[in-house]
């Protein structure tokens, strides 16, 4: 029984992050997420009361990843070059295992994702990122590369099949990242 309440909830979120990323959160209704499903409402209901649980759940798994990297850099400090790079290359991988679906959602449903709590902790945890990545003496424009370099990985993750290549998004972070150390 536990094993299929997971899994029904796992694909309400995987068919509410289709359609908020797809049409938007705000015209997404529960009705629509339990249509999409071939469940009642109900049994969205059993899993989430309202649609702000949803794409809180939703960002919670992406705050979660993203605090924990930014933890397990910041407890390396500082950072080598090859630090950095390895660090951006599970930032990668993480960002490419949440895919374009993901990176869709966050863009057309900022307003949205802004105003709920988990918004704030997503703001945090990529603070902590970027600070794990800059050097603590770093000024506005080595925070801004830092910034642009990790926005390189959501860029690639929402580009057609050609540019979405990872290895190729590694090399022009790396190259934002490395660029003001010449």
């Amino acid at each position: 029984m536990d094993n299929r309440r997971t899994d029904t909830r796992e694909r309400i979120l995987a068919v509410a992050l289709d359609l908020f990323a797809g049409q938007g959160y705000q015209v997404t209704s529960l009705r629509e997420i339990a249509e999409r499903l071939g469940v009642t409402k109900a049994a969205v209901y059993f899993h989430f009361r309202t649609k702000p649980e949803i794409l809180t759940a939703l960002l919670r798994g992406y705050a979660d990843g993203v605090a924990a990297l930014a933890a397990d850099a910041a407890v390396r400090q500082p950072l080598t070059a090859d630090d950095q790079e390895e660090l951006l290359r599970r930032y990668a991988a993480f960002q490419e295992q949440w895919g374009s679906g993901f990176v869709l959602l966050v863009r057309q449903n900022y307003a949205e994702i802004r105003d709920l709590p988990i918004g704030a902790e997503v703001r945090d945890a990529t603070r902590s990122l970027v600070q794990a990545l800059a050097p603590g003496d770093a000024g506005p424009e080595e925070r801004l590369r830092v910034r642009m370099a990790l926005t390189t990985f959501q860029v690639a993750a929402s580009a057609d099949a050609e540019s979405a290549d990872p290895e190729a998004a590694v090399a022009v972070a790396l190259d934002i990242l490395q660029s003001g150390r010449h």
